[in-house]
């Protein structure tokens, strides 16, 4: 799957901490020790140099894939662990998460929220994306989200969808979600929207053609007393219609005007005959009215 997709750290008030940053292959976040100093002055410089290196080396406690695969962060150690589909129970004894105290990282960063933002290019097959903690990792084809390493149980999936489109942006429209916000009010819950994606085709009369997609969407919210019931987060579960919507702008021909032009001018006519014999007939009945009161 390709995607351009970045998280923004926010604090409990809205304003952004830190940059963003964009999640990349895993496969990218380990360090091999290599020869770059192979073309070194000489080869005692260079047995000092791979040493040097070495020593900088941190483990992988077994989940290292190649042998002299590198984990230097704590980061680099969980990467590890997914990129094998393994649960990592406890980073207690995980040398770069303690050197680094992560578990204190994760108490500062626990009342913040996020901001995600990008695109995703995906097959036009059903499918759905979401949103939701832990580091994620597969095994045996099964897509597991690590929750143990942040024992905690309760997460705050209140949110806003600012904006979600499917295809190219069609100008001036407000997709079904936009600006949709909701407010857990307990514990944690999983929010579930369920999208139906319709193809749709604009032609201009210019002879250009624009293909996007239009869509609609119902929701469902889960309450969750404990993990075991399910994940928290936001799950967008879109599948795609097997008829296209096609709208094609046209140019009136002048005969077709002139046939519309006679007919509004017939209607006027029409319209306004009716009126004179309405108020003909009126007046008569008025006059006859009054001719009998006068005997």
């Amino acid at each position: 799957m390709q995607h351009d997709v970045y998280k923004q750290r926010l604090n409990s008030e809205g304003v952004s901490v830190g940059l963003k940053e964009k999640e990349e292959d895993i496969s990218s976040n380990k360090t091999k020790v290599n020869d770059a100093f192979a073309h070194a002055r000489g080869q005692e410089v260079e047995d000092k140099a791979l040493e040097a290196k070495a020593a900088e080396c941190g483990s992988c406690y077994g989940a290292e894939e190649n042998p002299g695969d590198c984990c230097n962060d704590c980061n680099q150690v969980r990467d590890a662990y997914r990129k094998r589909g393994w649960a990592l129970m406890s980073v207690d004894g995980i040398a770069q998460c303690l050197k680094e105290n992560f578990q204190m990282k994760l108490q500062e960063e626990q009342h913040e929220g996020c901001r995600v933002t990008g695109t995703l290019e995906v097959s036009k097959v059903a499918g759905n994306f979401h949103f939701a903690p832990g580091k994620t990792f597969s095994t045996m084809g099964i897509h597991i989200h690590d929750l143990i390493v942040l024992s905690r149980t309760e997460y705050n999936v209140s949110h806003t969808v600012n904006h979600l489109s499917f295809g190219t942006k069609y100008p001036g429209r407000v997709n079904a979600l936009d600006r949709v916000e909701r407010i857990c009010e307990v514990r944690s819950g999983m929010y579930q929207y369920f999208i139906k994606v319709v193809p749709t085709r604009y032609h201009y009369v210019n002879g250009t053609a624009l293909s996007t997609n239009q869509f609609s969407s119902t929701e469902h919210f889960r309450k969750l007393e404990g993990l075991q019931r399910g994940l928290p987060g936001v799950f967008f579960f879109y599948d795609l219609s097997p008829i296209m919507v096609t709208f094609q702008e046209k140019k009136n021909s002048f005969l077709h005007f002139l046939t519309g032009l006679c007919a509004i001018v017939g209607g006027v006519f029409t319209v306004m005959g009716l009126l004179d014999s309405t108020i003909y007939t009126g007046q008569k009945i008025a006059k006859k009215i009054q001719m009998g009161k006068l005997h």
